[in-house]
């Protein structure tokens, strides 16, 4: 497979902050941003943790709009 480079401009602390997170999560930065492009894409379902995180804001709605209609 061909492969190409990527190049983007972002302040240097943004970088720092990314690849400080990155290394104290023990991924790849490379991975993380291929996973973003993927999922901004479509290609890649969401994490589990993203899907559980609308389902609690669903309901947390719910909750507040049901309360605040009566």
């Amino acid at each position: 497979m061909t492969e190409s480079r990527l190049n983007i401009r972002i302040s240097p602390e943004m970088k720092d902050a990314f690849y400080q997170k990155v290394k104290e999560e023990g991924k790849n930065a490379t991975d993380v941003l291929l996973d973003l492009i993927e999922q901004y894409l479509g290609n890649k379902a969401e994490s589990g943790d993203i899907v559980e995180l609308k389902h609690r804001v669903a309901k947390l709605e719910e909750l507040v709009l049901g309360e605040t209609a009566a």
